[in-house]
């Protein structure tokens, strides 16, 4: 007879967004970036609203250093960058508002070394975190995805990509190999939309946000905030001296200015194969179109992959007896390895205000007569591994009611709208 699941914490180490959650309930969520100085030292968003104020004073590479490289400037109880990662430790645990001693199970991607997990592990049990086990988390999400043949967990940190091999077998996932590609890291990409937005306030306006701190950290906040979302196109407002200018900056845009940092990570990828994006690469703009352009096969682990994984995985993760040391779990069953669910129906048919458009080898929704014309919205591609709607770049195209901007597949009954139009994929049998 098996026990009862315990309850679980989970500290996911992704310095992009620091998450701590308890059996699926985020108790934090910030990026892995501080403020200090001799007053203070300041974590997460607080910390991202200084930075280009105070450029000198934020740190955003502790949680990958992990080691006793000098803090400059110092600040109060931070003089080193093991230091600062002591102290969002603690700050998470009072922001949780847990006890001193807590246990935890850590996801720890494989880029970081067995020294610096040593390293991570004594300052966790000084924070007051009893870390039980490390759980590669590309592994643990993908355990729980109907994965099939050999594929590839993508995801996003601060100042790197990581791209993880995975051994999919009948009955488990096995990490294999990791590549970790430095300069396709969040930092660097922002670095690079601030640029752009930078460049049509100046084109439009003859402004230059950037000669100016708080301007500067107007842009930066509303850039890191949109890509956050779904909008097609991101709406960027400064005040200055009680003037306030605005500027659209579409998603593909960004994508343009960061297609030289995604080649990076494409070509640490190499030959294409399956790929899993993880919620935080998911969310780049036009990553995933990129990637499926190199000829790759591209889909979305859903934003609580992880944690589900963790609760399937509790009674594996967390031992029945304490104290015998974190385990580095790095291969887990397959939960989602079941019988494979009867094939769905290709679709034959665009229907949109009740006309019916057979299906081509390549359809345009703009050719459908109840579309007035004008934008490409979204194509339908049928091919030998059925249908796929692959929407125009910067088009505000959703699939099933979720905003899409790669080529996704489809089946008959799927929705697809784009604008104020509504179409429905069905299928009319002979």
């Amino acid at each position: 007879m098996s026990r009862a699941a315990p309850a679980l914490l989970l500290l996911d180490g992704n310095d992009a967004e620091i998450t701590l959650t308890r059996d699926g309930q985020t108790l934090y969520r910030e990026p892995g970036v501080a403020f200090v100085d001799r007053r203070e030292i300041a974590f997460g968003r607080a910390a991202l609203a200084r930075s280009r104020l105070h450029p000198r004073q934020t740190h955003n590479e502790f949680w990958q250093r992990l080691n006793a490289d000098p803090v400059a400037p110092a600040g109060r109880g931070a003089a080193n960058q093991a230091d600062l990662v002591y102290l969002h430790l603690q700050a998470i645990r009072a922001a949780a508002k847990l006890p001193k001693r807590n246990p935890v199970v850590l996801a720890a991607s494989a880029a970081a070394t067995r020294e610096q997990l040593a390293v991570l592990l004594g300052i966790a049990a000084e924070a007051g975190f009893d870390v039980l086990a490390i759980v590669d988390p590309a592994v643990a999400a993908a355990s729980a995805q109907p994965l099939a043949g050999a594929s590839c967990v993508v995801d996003v940190a601060q100042h790197r990509g990581v791209a993880t091999r995975l051994e999919v077998h009948a009955d488990e996932v096995r990490r294999g190999a990791v590549d970790d590609v430095a300069g396709a890291g969040l930092n660097a990409l922002l670095e690079g939309w601030v640029d752009v937005v930078a460049d049509r306030f100046v084109e439009s306006t003859r402004f230059d946000p950037l000669r100016i701190a708080h301007t500067e950290q107007q842009v930066f906040d509303q850039v890191a905030a949109g890509v956050e979302g779904d909008a097609a196109e991101l709406l960027i407002e400064v005040r200055h001296d009680d003037v306030a200018r605005q500027v659209r900056v579409p998603r593909s845009a960004l994508a343009e200015k960061s297609a030289q940092r995604y080649g990076l990570l494409a070509r640490a990828l190499g030959a294409p194969t399956a790929l899993a994006l993880t919620h935080r690469a998911r969310r780049l703009p036009g990553l995933a179109a990129f990637l499926q352009a190199a000829g790759h096969e591209v889909a979305a682990l859903p934003a609580n992959a992880l944690v589900k994984a963790a609760q399937a995985h509790a009674e594996r993760l967390v031992p029945a007896e304490r104290g015998q040391g974190a385990r580095l779990i790095a291969a887990l069953p397959r939960q989602g390895a079941k019988a494979a669910p009867a094939a769905a129906t290709a679709p034959t048919h665009l229907v949109c205000a009740g006309i019916a458009l057979p299906l081509g080898a390549e359809t345009h929704a703009r050719d459908h007569p109840a579309c007035p014309g004008g934008a490409p919205l979204f194509r339908i591609l049928l091919g030998e591994r059925g249908a796929t709607v692959a929407p125009a770049p910067d088009a505000p195209v959703a699939l099933n009611g979720a905003r899409i901007d790669f080529a996704q597949p489809v089946v008959a009954g799927d929705r697809v709208t784009g604008g104020e139009l509504a179409f429905l994929l069905v299928a009319v049998l002979a």
